[in-house]
């Protein structure tokens, strides 16, 4: 029988995995460099179309992984949940950060410049959404480690 447990840790996989689109940013950003044109700008649509399901995703997470900590399991400790938090939040602000910038490129008038004027605070956001997000994905499957 499906319980509501099963539910939220399947909706919360999913949003996991979606959330996961985002370790690829830095590797779609390198190849974003070298578009032009048209091509540039249906490229930055499509990324900041698949970026709104990944904000999603995070809101969801935050939301099913508190209800199932709250719940269904027993309280783990307090390190645990503050560094869970503060990740979370970390890699919504960098989404919120790298998001902005490549808005911005959309909207300037020569898109490629503006891109390439900001391709390191671009490049870095990427690695670091990355970073952040594997080490987000370590702390919440071992638990065990702030015991």
């Amino acid at each position: 029988m499906i319980t509501l447990y099963s539910i939220l840790v399947f909706f919360h996989i999913i949003s996991a995995l979606f959330l996961g689109v985002f370790l690829s940013y830095p590797f779609i950003l390198h190849r974003l460099f070298a578009l032009k044109g048209h091509e540039l700008k249906t490229t930055l649509t499509t990324i900041l179309a698949f970026s709104r399901g990944g904000h999603y995703a995070l809101v969801f997470l935050l939301v099913s992984g508190v209800w199932m900590t709250m719940m269904y399991s027993s309280y783990p400790s307090t390190l645990w949940l503050i560094v869970a938090m503060i990740l979370l939040i970390l890699i919504g602000g960098l989404m919120g950060m790298l998001l902005g910038q490549l808005k911005k490129g959309m909207q300037a008038e020569q898109p490629e410049m503006y891109l390439l004027e900001h391709r390191t605070t671009l490049t870095c956001y990427g690695w670091c959404l990355c970073l952040f997000i594997i080490v987000a994905i370590f702390i919440m499957t071992n638990r065990n480690l702030f015991v």
